[in-house]
């Protein structure tokens, strides 16, 4: 009853928003997401002390007052992406996707000589404005599915759901992909999968990410070597502060092959994929999501990385 509560308020606060924001242009949106984002980076809402110790691991020479710019930057862009979600739902939609360019076509169409008459696989992360990327990709008649979370939140989740398929994105819901991912692949359609976040155990190999041992999903590498089908790295970059932005594909990742020891090569391949977000990060780092827990899960007897959260007591919401 208590979570079902809260769920109500999330959504109703969400719609609100929603309604305060996709009627505005979208220079003037984006700005007002920019600084509610830069005010909870200062206020150290939840979650920004996770991206405060991320920033220190991945950028240990940095003075404080670098990792505090980004740390403000980052906020402040993921304020902008949310209020490109809104105008995605909006009166301003069309003019919002017509500010979307689009560089290295010529890789696309590498990768999909590639991989012959399959679809392929698009590696990107939570970097930018991810989800108007897909909705642009879409726009422009790429067959794009996404390979997501589940939101905990039904209700939001839905909402998620509504806006992908109003843009043409097909979705694949993670935890029960493979066949999903499959099906596509033999449909021809580009597979979007993020792979910058901690995986569990059972469904990912340690690969180097900024320096630490990252739990990576290894699934795409795997799709890759037993399917022989393309890896393209994609991100989106924004245009300065602006609405506008970039999409940048670049050449087909070489998926190694080694039929002597397959879990070597499954390792230098999902390290390979870590390297590429890594060095789109480094060229971007206001872009990632930095409060996600990117190094929660441990080699075995490595001691932990972030403090530990503290529960919420029972009975309260």
């Amino acid at each position: 009853m208590l979570r079902r509560a809260r769920y109500a308020l999330e959504y109703a606060a969400l719609l609100g928003i929603r309604e305060a924001v996709r009627h505005l242009p979208p220079e003037r949106a984006v700005a007002v997401g920019a600084g509610i984002g830069r005010r909870y980076a200062r206020a150290r809402g939840p979650r920004s002390e996770d991206a405060v110790r991320n920033l220190s691991l991945a950028f240990p020479d940095w003075s404080d007052a670098q990792r505090e710019r980004v740390l403000e930057d980052g906020f402040a862009n993921l304020g902008r992406h949310l209020a490109e979600l809104c105008l995605l739902q909006g009166p301003h939609r069309g003019r919002l996707l017509a500010g979307v360019e689009v560089e290295g076509e010529e890789h696309y169409d590498a990768a999909r000589l590639r991989s012959g008459s399959d679809g392929f696989i698009v590696l990107t992360a939570h970097f930018g404005s991810w989800e108007l990327c897909a909705a642009a990709m879409s726009g422009r008649g790429y067959p794009v599915s996404v390979v997501h979370h589940r939101i905990s939140n039904p209700w939001i989740d839905s909402m998620a759901s509504d806006w992908r398929q109003a843009a043409g994105v097909h979705e694949i819901q993670l935890g029960r992909a493979s066949m999903g991912v499959f099906r596509a692949l033999s449909k021809g359609r580009v597979i979007a999968m993020l792979l910058d976040q901690n995986a569990r155990r059972d469904e990912g190999v340690f690969a180097p990410f900024f320096g630490q041992q990252a739990l990576t999903r290894s699934g795409p590498a795997s799709i890759a070597m037993n399917r022989g089908v393309a890896v393209l790295p994609v991100f989106m970059f924004r245009v300065g502060d602006s609405p506008r932005h970039v999409v940048k594909m670049q050449a087909p990742l070489d998926i190694e092959q080694d039929a002597h020891d397959p879990e070597s090569a499954l390792g230098r391949n999902v390290a390979r994929m870590n390297a590429v977000i890594e060095a789109a990060v480094r060229e971007a780092p206001d872009h990632w999501l930095w409060p996600h827990r990117r190094f929660k899960t441990r080699p075995e007897g490595d001691p932990p990385l972030y403090a530990a959260r503290r529960r919420r007591r029972r009975g309260t919401v």
